[in-house]
C-alpha cells in the first residue's frame, strides 16, 4: 500500500480518535490524568489482542535504540500532560493556533536530525498545509501566556514523538511499537500523578463507562498509530509522514461539524480539506 494512502488513514483515525476523545471527557467523570492512564492502558490491552495479526511480539530489543524509545514514551506522555494543563486555560481558537506550531516543530527537527530534503514545490505544499489548519480555527482568541506556552511545549513533545516513532519504526515491530508507544505513555503519566490516578479509581461511581468507553475510544487511536507505523517504514523520507500527520487538526474540525453539532462555516472547512490535499501532493512530490 502506498505510504500516502496509510498516512491519509491515519490522519482519518487521529481526527476520529479526537472527537471520541470528546466524549471520553464529558462521559468518563474522573480527572484528565486518570483519563490520560486508562485510555493508553487500554491501547495495550487491544495491542495485545491484536498482536498475533501484527507478526506477534518480539522480546528481541538488543537493536531496539533505548534513546528512541525515551522519546517515544516521554514525547506523548509528557505531551498528554501539558497539553491537558493547556486546553483548560485556552479558548479553542487559541489553542488550535498554538498547536498549529508542531508543523513547525517537525519541518525544524526533520531537517536537523533526519536529514530532510526539502524542494520548492514541498515548502509550499507546507505553507498550504498551515494555511489549512489556521483557516479552520474558530472561537474567540485570547493572549494567555501561561496557557499559549503549555501548548507550544506539547506541540514540541508531539512532534518529538513522531519523529522518534519514525526512527523506532524500523527497529521493531508494530505490535512491539504499540505496546511501547500506549504502555510508556500511561506509565509517565501514572509516575508524575499517580497519588490523583489512585484517588480517581478509588471514588469510581461506574467502572462499566469509565473502563468501557476508553476502550470504544481507542480503537481509532490504535487505527492512528498502527497506519502511521506502517507509513513511516516505507516512506522514502518518514519525516514527511510525520508532518501530513499534522492536517488531523482540519478533519478533526470537519467531524465535529456532523458529530458534534458544531455546525458554523462549512464551506471554509471543506475548503480547508482541499488545500490539505493539494499540500499532501506537494509535500509527497
Amino acid at each position: 500500500m502506498n505510504w500516502l494512502l496509510l498516512t491519509a488513514i491515519s490522519v482519518i483515525s487521529r481526527a476520529i480518535y479526537g472527537v471520541m476523545t470528546k466524549v471520553l471527557a464529558d462521559k468518563v467523570k474522573t480527572s484528565v490524568y486518570t483519563q490520560a492512564v486508562i485510555l493508553p492502558l487500554a491501547g495495550v490491552v487491544l495491542a495485545v489482542v491484536v498482536s498475533p495479526l501484527l507478526g506477534g511480539l518480539n522480546s528481541d530489543l538488543s537493536n531496539v535504540g533505548l534513546l528512541m524509545v525515551l522519546l517515544v514514551v516521554l514525547g506523548q506522555g509528557l505531551g498528554n500532560i501539558t497539553y491537558f494543563a493547556a486546553i483548560k486555560n485556552l479558548t479553542n481558537g487559541t489553542a488550535q493556533i498554538a498547536f498549529s506550531s508542531i508543523l513547525v516543530f517537525n519541518t525544524v527537527l526533520s531537517l536537523f536530525f533526519l536529514d530532510l530534503h526539502l524542494s520548492f514545490a514541498n515548502v509550499l505544499g507546507l505553507m498550504l498545509l498551515m494555511l489549512a489548519i489556521l483557516s479552520v480555527v474558530s472561537g474567540k482568541i485570547e493572549l494567555d501566556k501561561r496557557g499559549i506556552a503549555l501548548m507550544v511545549l506539547s506541540a514540541f513533545l508531539f512532534s518529538v514523538f513522531q519523529l522518534a516513532s519514525a526512527e523506532l519504526s524500523k527497529q521493531v515491530g508494530a505490535a512491539m511499537y504499540l505496546l511501547i508507544a500506549y504502555g510508556g505513555a500511561a506509565a509517565v503519566v501514572f509516575a508524575i500523578k499517580w497519588k490523583i490516578v489512585v484517588r480517581d479509581l478509588k471514588r469510581l461511581e461506574d467502572a462499566k463507562v469509565t473502563f468501557g468507553i476508553p476502550f470504544l475510544t481507542v480503537i481509532p487511536s490504535l487505527g492512528n498509530f498502527l497506519f502511521a507505523y506502517y507509513a513511516y517504514r516505507i516512506a522514502p523520507e518518514p519525516a514527511k509522514v510525520a508532518m501530513l500527520l499534522t492536517s488531523q487538526v482540519v478533519f478533526a474540525v470537519i467531524l465535529s461539524y456532523f458529530f458534534l453539532n458544531e455546525r458554523t462555516h462549512l464551506w471554509k472547512k471543506v475548503m480547508a480539506a482541499v488545500l490539505v490535499v493539494i499540500a499532501s501532493i506537494l509535500i509527497k512530490g
